[in-house]
């Protein structure tokens, strides 16, 4: 067996739940976050040759990969039309199914780049440095970043508790 596909796999298997994750956490879903973590990893596997450890560490790499990819995608998505949404009464069933939708509508709210600094550093567990070589900008930019994401979830969890009163 091929070396580089052995080790192509287990890239793979380490890391797709993770990129899943982020690139539905940075607004795709269904068959588009798929696309996405796909052409990820078979950017990673054409371009293997272009990694460089010293600029970042692989995760980080792989990472802004899906996080560009997933960028791209969100312009070229168009707008949901009203006709094919969710009944709001049958998509929200319980209090846990409400929070989670206003906790989605808050962090939707958020900028993309608040949503991208927040989701990489707060979700996925990358260090602010491994951020700031992603997102092509300084540390505290991205400690700002995902302080006022982090602010703004705070503010919209105050709300909804308010109004379960």
């Amino acid at each position: 067996m091929d070396p580089d596909l052995d080790a192509f796999r287990n890239v793979v298997e380490r890391h797709q739940a993770g990129l899943f994750a982020l690139v539905r956490n940075l607004g795709l879903d269904g068959h588009a976050a798929e696309d996405v973590v796909q052409d990820a990893f078979l950017s990673v596997f054409r371009h293997r040759d272009a990694f460089d450890p010293g600029r970042g560490s692989f995760r980080a790499w792989l990472f802004g990969i899906a996080r560009n990819g997933a960028r791209n995608a969100l312009r070229k998505k168009r707008p949901t039309p009203l006709a094919t949404l969710p009944d709001s009464a049958a998509a929200s069933r319980g209090e846990d199914a409400e929070a989670g939708a206003r906790m989605d509508a808050a962090r939707e709210g958020l900028s993309p780049e608040q949503r991208a600094a927040f989701v990489l550093a707060e979700i996925h567990g990358l260090t602010h440095e491994e951020v700031a070589a992603i997102e092509g900008v300084a540390v505290g930019t991205v400690k700002s970043r995902t302080s006022r994401a982090r602010e703004r979830l705070r503010h919209a969890q105050r709300g909804a508790a308010r109004e379960a009163t």
